[in-house]
């Protein structure tokens, strides 16, 4: 790539040069899309552990993350189980999911990037999935808000049921 150097500020330079890169629709502004498609490709999260790209990951826009924190997604050091699942669920599109049956299969294809990601799942079940926690204790998680209603979102419902 030619980079025209307009200033003599190094960064300033680096920084324009990098945003050109990322603005894949040329509109001069960084949307939420491209920057995560440049945070997973920059972070290697777009790969398996075994080198391949998983075939169900997202490459539309960012599924919705209903009842995460879009700041704590973005921070490595939140290392609950919900914010470890919702890094892994961010990059997988939820286009699949039709019904309960659908939403299962979409977490069987989840399973090796969520072990990964240094979740302990134990069985998945619909669109419920059971996590044993660092303590040892077992939870029944409902992710997948409104499978069977055409709208499917990510969550992070605790069911109450160990």
């Amino acid at each position: 790539m030619n980079v025209s150097v307009t200033t003599t500020n190094l960064l300033e330079q680096f920084a324009r040069t990098l945003m050109t890169s990322l603005d894949g629709s040329r509109d001069g502004q960084l949307s939420t899309t491209e920057f995560t498609s440049f945070l997973s490709k920059f972070a290697g999260e777009g790969f398996g552990t075994d080198g391949h790209s998983s075939p169900s990951l997202n490459e539309g826009p960012v599924p919705e993350l209903a009842g995460f924190n879009p700041s704590r997604l973005a921070e490595p050091s939140h290392t609950t189980v919900k914010y470890l699942f919702g890094r892994v669920a961010q990059r997988y599109s939820l286009e699949s999911v039709h019904d309960k049956t659908s939403a299962e299969s979409l977490q069987q294809q989840m399973q090796r990037d969520l072990k990964a990601a240094g979740l302990n799942v134990l069985n998945v079940s619909q669109d419920k999935i059971q996590i044993q926690h660092n303590d040892g204790q077992t939870s029944w998680f409902d992710i997948i808000r409104d499978a069977t209603a055409g709208s499917p979102a990510f969550q992070w419902l605790d069911t109450g049921i160990a």
